[in-house]
């Protein structure tokens, strides 16, 4: 994945340094040959096993010690395995290169870059070269991480900081960030607090309209406070099955690294969502609230992503113990430490956290109109679909009514005749 990422970047900046020069030509039509060409690049997305089938395929062809025919109904076409003068160990052989092109004549939709990717690695692997370790290979790890760096280094939406302070700042008004403060800790609006035994000056809880009104500022301010409770419990129980954890399994287990991810994306979400209420509940206008929206939704759909590839991964790890457990015991002891049932029934523990920190993830994300469209909703739509009826007939967002009927001004009947 890493590799196929890193020759697609590649090409789009060789793309884009020929687009640079074009523009000296005046040639628009080729400039825009070069745009749609950037364009179907940054959109490059592949699913499917065959890239670490052709690196398997590199490394079995270098071990074996006859020529290799790639080409099918072809046996007379066969390419031996050369090594490298002086370097014994550095072996090459061209069938992987040969197989490459004639899966691309044969079926040309399938991924060019993703087959390279996984001859890349496989080459690298047998010839003993620097690769990530298998703890951070892991899909529960690996995939979460990269999103993780994605939106720190390429969308730059994490640290979580207000978009209305930086626009503030650049007025002059550094005071916004104690204003934000105030919404997301104490829930005191600008025009005064909603304590009704001390109501704002000028207002007269007697009359029914203005009492409706403050109940209303009430029920707010309480739903207000309870979301925002929800989500900091949740992400202190991410965090204790973190620590938690720490203790059960060795510290460089992709069961840690994992749930750090998770702590990470969660924090992070925690902080967006929250900016996005306060602002809401503030009034502030929509083309504020808006990117607040859009950053939330890009780090929810992180998280919801990492969290399906985390349950799995920890429910596959628990079969594996049971079905494993005396080639577990001898091939790695420090996994469990505990013993297999306490470690068991900690899984279960930590994938009922998980579980319910994902629930909330999609009902955030349907709250904010934030789900999304194209391969995240195509690959999880099982998920999304059954996370959000949970999410819908659970109690951990769920919206109480904020308007009641008969609170409003109103008059009493036949008092016109008066």
């Amino acid at each position: 994945t890493m590799v196929m990422m890193a020759m697609v970047y590649a090409r789009v900046q060789w793309i884009q340094h020929k687009l640079d020069r074009s523009q000296t030509s005046n040639n628009p039509q080729l400039q825009q040959v070069y745009r749609e060409q950037q364009q179907r690049l940054r959109e490059t997305s592949s699913v499917g096993y065959s890239a670490v089938l052709f690196a398997w395929m590199v490394v079995s062809t270098m071990e074996r010690k006859q020529p290799t025919c790639p080409i099918p109904f072809f046996s007379d076409v066969c390419f031996s395995t050369y090594s490298v003068p002086g370097v014994p160990f550095l072996k090459f052989n061209i069938s992987p290169i040969v197989s490459l092109f004639m899966a691309q004549f044969i079926m040309p939709r399938v991924s060019f870059m993703g087959h390279l990717a996984g001859i890349v690695c496989g080459f690298c692997l047998h010839w003993g070269w620097t690769i990530p370790p298998l703890e951070i290979c892991s899909p529960n790890v690996l995939i979460g991480g990269v999103v993780l760096n994605g939106l720190i280094w390429r969308k730059r939406v994490i640290p979580v900081r207000p978009l209305l302070t930086a626009m503030m700042d650049e007025e002059g008004c550094v005071e916004h960030e104690d204003h934000l403060r105030l919404l997301l800790m104490d829930g005191v609006e600008e025009d005064g607090g909603l304590d009704s035994s001390n109501p704002p000056l000028g207002q007269n809880l007697t009359d029914p309209f203005m009492r409706s009104k403050q109940k209303k500022k009430e029920r707010e301010l309480n739903e207000f406070r309870r979301k925002q409770m929800t989500l900091l419990h949740v992400r202190n129980l991410i965090g204790i099955m973190l620590g938690s954890s720490l203790f059960v399994f060795d510290w460089s287990s992709s069961l840690i690294f994992s749930q750090c991810v998770l702590l990470a994306l969660f924090t992070f979400g925690t902080q967006s969502t929250l900016i996005v209420w306060a602002y809401t509940r503030s009034k502030e206008p929509l083309d504020i609230i808006e990117p607040e929206n859009v950053r939330s939704g890009m780090i929810w759909r992180g998280f919801f992503m990492s969290a399906v590839l985390a349950i799995v991964v920890d429910s596959m790890s628990m079969a594996s113990w049971f079905v494993f457990p005396t080639l577990i015991a001898s091939e790695q002891p420090s996994l469990p430490r505990t013993g297999l049932f306490p470690a068991t029934v900690f899984m279960i523990l930590r994938t009922a956290v998980n579980l319910l920190a994902l629930v909330l993830s999609s009902k955030i994300l349907h709250d904010m109109s934030q789900v999304g469209s194209g391969i995240f909703t195509q690959m999880f739509c099982v998920e999304i679909k059954w996370s959000k009826l949970i999410g819908d007939h659970g109690v951990f967002i769920s919206q109480k009514p904020l308007w009641t009927a008969f609170e409003g001004r109103g008059i009493t009947l036949g008092s016109r005749g008066r």
